[in-house]
């Protein structure tokens, strides 16, 4: 009878990791949107070298907040920092190029 119950256990822990893994993906999805406005926001005021910099502000700002959370020991040190980087990257990408397209196009 042990064997459904750890079985059991083992899911429910899959799936609440799963479940922190979909926020945190989500939330660097957003995070990315932001940092896109900004960092454009900040080119167009003559502010270039932070406007690169400022999309890392935000990543680190989405791990710190899982850190603070303490969500990090469920789901990995490793896994929190590499989690969604490529979303976000793109997604940080596509949204600096449309609002520098919309402002000064």
């Amino acid at each position: 009878m042990s064997a459904p119950s750890s079985r059991s256990d083992k899911k429910s822990i899959e799936k609440m990791k799963e479940r922190e893994l979909n926020k945190l993906y989500w939330s660097r999805v957003a995070l990315a949107a932001a940092a896109g406005v900004v960092s454009a926001l900040l080119y167009v005021h003559g502010m270039g070298y932070v406007a690169v910099f400022s999309p890392l502000i935000f990543y680190l700002a989405s791990l710190l907040i899982y850190v603070f959370k303490d969500q990090i020991q469920i789901i990995g040190k490793k896994k929190a920092g590499y989690h969604g980087i490529g979303s976000y990257i793109i997604t940080w990408l596509v949204v600096y190029m449309l609002v520098l397209t919309l402002i000064l196009g």
